[in-house]
């Protein structure tokens, strides 16, 4: 997000500072040198076989490439890009400029298109250091809806977190007659075109008689919870059942066909005692790991998650762990004592597994 200065009254831009420039400049360079000073330490540690030390050089190289373009990245929307917005006598302005493309483009939104403009919420993290917890600034988002040539409604959008400067925002478009409303929702990822087809689904009230929304400016420790309209909800779930296509469902079943070799080829050599597997057996680390990659293919923090997902994912793993023994029994000999330790390993994986959900559900009632 390219984050704006105010120049004059009312007025703001992305430009900044020519000392900025130049000192992040610097900084890149520095960066770059420090990169390439590691990345040439660890090529000469290779000859000499020293390889904690190569692998600790390769890692810093790499980040330090990764910082590296995310500054350049961050320093082209202050550099490459000329953005005004302004509130003007006669509307809302917009500039655009791609130094480096070309591109230009301005926009007015006078007072006579705009229907309306609605004051919703935004939460920024802000830092305090490694040593204390930081907290949630809240800022709004100006929505302005007007309507184009075509008589078809747009929407134009401005952000800001200072309570005096918004008043003065509020106060112009009063006087020209323009109704203005309030919004507790957090808007902080919606875009543009997300009003289109989510805009009427905003809860909204007179401006004036809004008391009970989050103040303007004021600090928090937890985040406002995200608004989503219908749409959005959709296309992310959409998003995520493609991401778990490609992605989470191809990690389950890897995960299901190591658990069946391991149970065909390493369970049999392992220690068991009482129909358990044994403490010198690396049953423990299994079952953690196991546990650790149900988590993550279960995606237990989304908001969306059947409640039967982590008892099914278990089940699946146990299953495969039996096949195992069942191929054991069919083609080699198996032990009845290690069908016991499986079905204990994996009760234990369905409890752990199923503790972890009801926390992470629980949690997710105050995100």
């Amino acid at each position: 997000m390219i984050e704006m200065r105010e120049k004059e009254n009312l007025k703001y831009s992305n430009a900044i500072p020519k000392w900025a420039i130049v000192v992040n400049t610097v900084i890149l360079w520095l960066f770059c040198l420090v990169g390439f000073v590691a990345f040439g330490l660890g090529v000469l540690l290779i000859f000499g076989q020293q390889w904690f030390g190569v692998i600790v050089c390769f890692a810093v190289s790499a980040f330090i490439a990764w910082a590296v373009r995310f500054i350049y990245r961050s320093n082209k929307m202050y550099t490459e890009i000329i953005l005004k917005c302004e509130l003007q006598e006669g509307g809302y302005y917009t500039y655009f400029k791609n130094i480096k493309t070309g591109e230009e483009w301005e926009q007015l939104v006078t007072f006579e298109q705009m229907q309306e403009v609605l004051i919703a919420r935004t939460t920024r993290y802000q830092s305090r250091g490694s040593n204390r917890m930081g907290y949630h600034v809240v800022g709004a988002k100006l929505i302005m809806k007007w309507t184009n040539e075509q008589g078809r409604p747009e929407y134009s959008l401005f952000g800001i977190e200072d309570r005096e400067n918004l008043e003065e925002w509020i106060q112009r478009f009063k006087q020209n007659g323009i109704p203005v409303y309030s919004s507790g929702a957090n808007v902080s990822i919606v875009q543009a075109e997300d009003y289109q087809t989510g805009y009427e689904e905003l809860p909204k009230m007179p401006y004036d008689s809004d008391t009970s929304s989050p103040r303007i400016g004021s600090h928090r420790s937890n985040s406002l919870k995200l608004w989503l309209s219908s749409e959005m909800k959709e296309k992310k779930r959409s998003k995520e059942l493609m991401h778990d296509k490609k992605v989470f469902n191809l990690v389950l079943l890897a995960t299901l066909m190591g658990n069946l070799l391991i149970a065909i080829r390493w369970m049999p050599s392992w220690p068991l005692n009482d129909g358990m597997f044994g403490d010198e057996s690396p049953s423990y680390w299994l079952c953690g790991i196991n546990s650790i990659l149900l988590l993550v293919v279960g995606a237990y923090w989304r908001e969306q998650v059947k409640w039967y997902r982590s008892l099914r994912d278990a089940g699946l793993l146990l299953f495969a762990q039996l096949a195992g023994w069942g191929f054991l029994r069919l083609f080699q000999t198996a032990q009845d004592e290690m069908l016991d330790a499986i079905i204990v390993d994996g009760l234990l994986v369905a409890c752990f597994n199923g503790l972890l959900f009801i926390i992470f559900r629980i949690l997710r009632r105050f995100w």
